[in-house]
């Protein structure tokens, strides 16, 4: 995805209590899995949040010594795949194991106990997922992807070549190879292994048939789908007991491995640059798609992503129009918008226009469309 930052050195870390950041930080994720139905996610970062400050040691302190944001940096979300991956490996098999396999829920005392352990002994690798950004990339908002081609499809009618910033494992870019279900409308392929069917809500679902002609994508570290490290890497980035999460992300690989998607090494605005630089096709859409990436972009590299399509979009011609369709948070973390711009060298100069409220994986969908 993006450059990571660099962590902190660990320091003693001082009083515990409410004014630690990083328990504040707890605080808040766990109410928010609350409000989104995620009782495990929440119950785990509650007992870190009593845990982390007395137990926490050097993880509490790289936490607190954080230079960035902790929410727009996915802190929290990465030390949860530490955790995971622990459990995922049999070292921390038991109360953990139990919490992360969807087994009986741990009461808070064992949770914790359990998670004071790990935080001491494992600490060294714990410290090692602080340090690298997330690579999930949940298959799930390819449901969101589908909806705005075809929404831009109802529109005008063009096959599209669809880019991906932030590609991770490239799992993604296959979207033309899973089962899309919007409220009464089918997409892609019905027979397909992954199956996404989003809650469906506000105005009906955009139809139409989807034509893709390729399907690329970049990423600082692209994961590989046909290795075990990284197969084990992109599960680990589950929250736990999100079992119909897990057997989607195994489906996808499966899919990957048969079909390989085709990521390449590199800074996003650079090879957005580059993508933009070759020959569209007349009578093509040029489609360029991240979701949740663009909050570990320090503000030089977005402005550069931005840069990038104002450059391609003042070459945009109603015969080879661009499109950018995003799923990010809005700037104040209280929603995730579903958002498209056009540019078209004729009535669309860009202006990126609000098409949906989403779930931040895609579990529903709350549509608007650009009519």
């Amino acid at each position: 995805m993006f450059p990571p930052r660099s962590l902190a050195l660990p320091r003693e870390p001082g009083l515990a209590g409410e004014s630690a950041r990083a328990v504040r930080q707890l605080q808040i994720e766990a109410a928010k899995a609350r409000g989104f139905g995620k009782p495990r996610a929440a119950a785990l970062m509650s007992a870190l949040a009593q845990v982390l400050p007395q137990s926490g040691g050097a993880v509490f302190a790289a936490i607190e010594d954080w230079p960035g944001d902790l929410a727009s940096d996915g802190v929290i979300f990465r030390l949860n795949s530490g955790l995971h991956a622990l459990a995922r490996a049999g070292r921390e098999a038991g109360v953990l194991g139990a919490l992360y396999r969807g087994g009986a829920m741990p009461s808070p005392f064992a949770l914790e106990a359990a998670l004071a352990e790990a935080l001491d002994v494992h600490a060294e690798e714990l410290l090692g997922w602080l340090s690298h950004p997330t690579q999930t990339n949940e298959v799930a908002r390819v449901a969101g992807l589908v909806a705005a081609l075809l929404e831009l499809g109802r529109m005008r009618a063009l096959p599209c070549e669809v880019l991906e910033l932030g590609a991770s494992a490239g799992l993604n870019l296959n979207f033309p190879r899973y089962a899309v279900q919007l409220g009464a409308v089918s997409a892609c392929a019905a027979a397909s292994t992954v199956k996404l069917a989003p809650q469906w809500r506000g105005g009906a679902a955009p139809a139409g048939a989807l034509a893709v002609t390729g399907a690329a994508g970049v990423d600082l570290h692209p994961l590989d789908p046909g290795l075990e490290a990284d197969r084990e890497r992109l599960a680990a980035y589950l929250w736990p007991g999100e079992a119909a999460r897990a057997a989607r992300l195994a489906a996808a690989i499966g899919i990957a491995q048969a079909h390989p998607p085709q990521v390449e090494p590199g800074l996003a605005s650079a090879w957005l640059l580059q993508r933009f630089a070759q020959p569209q096709r007349r009578g093509v859409r040029r489609v360029v798609f991240h979701s949740m990436v663009l909050q570990y972009a320090g503000a030089p590299e977005r402005a550069a992503i931005d840069h990038a399509f104002a450059l391609a979009g003042a070459r945009a011609e109603p015969d080879r129009p661009l499109a950018r369709v995003s799923i990010e948070w809005r700037a104040d973390r209280a929603a995730v918008e579903l958002r498209i711009a056009q540019w078209d060298g004729a009535g669309e100069h860009g202006e990126s226009r609000l098409a949906a409220l989403c779930h931040p994986y895609c579990e529903w969908i709350d549509w608007r469309g650009l009519s």
